[in-house]
């Protein structure tokens, strides 16, 4: 199986084979992570579209040296949703769930298991934190918030929203970039 930064060089040459790969390896996170903060299973399958076709026809701006190519494509895919809301000028619907299971089919059980471990260290991280840095964090990558939104449902100075946000995201890079313990 190849790495990602395999299949990236592979993208840049417009290998379709490459992106068929990266697509099977993190379309239903895009996807879960999508139809999370639209609550809109056809808005999230647009997402998921914009985000690939992007991948395939822009040229890639993601940075190795400031990441995992996976949390750079949550990004991605995260500020999409965003600009879609915005533009609707809307509030994030919550998705109920129920369609999340959907997301996994039986051909990627092992996406699906990384996707798993990756979530559960990804919790492990946030629960790491301060209850203020991780309130911040969850306002704005799970509901969606801009800085001056969470600044104003939290009652903080929108300085005091942005050093907890960074410091928190710092940490949990920190964290998830330490090599994993691997017990016999």
């Amino acid at each position: 199986m190849a790495g990602d930064g395999d299949l990236l060089r592979r993208l840049e040459a417009r290998e379709p084979a490459a992106l068929e790969v990266i697509y099977g390896r993190y379309s239903a996170y895009v996807m879960g992570i999508s139809l999370r903060i639209l609550g809109s299973r056809e808005e999230a399958e647009e997402v998921v579209q914009d985000v690939f076709w992007q991948l395939w026809k822009a040229t890639l701006r993601y940075d190795p040296a400031r990441g995992r190519f996976s949390t750079w494509l949550f990004s991605v895919t995260r500020n999409r949703c965003i600009d879609r809301l915005r533009a609707s000028a809307r509030a994030p619907a919550r998705a109920d769930g129920s369609e999340l299971g959907l997301l996994a089919t039986d051909d990627d059980q092992e996406v699906e298991a990384y996707q798993v471990e990756r979530q559960k260290e990804v919790r492990a991280q946030l629960e790491l934190l301060s209850d203020e840095q991780r309130q911040a964090i969850e306002l704005a990558f799970f509901r969606g918030l801009s800085h001056v939104e969470i600044a104003s449902t939290t009652g903080e100075a929108l300085g005091t929203v942005k050093s907890r946000i960074r410091r928190g995201l710092l940490r949990l890079r920190e964290g998830l970039e330490r090599p994993r313990e691997v017990t016999p």
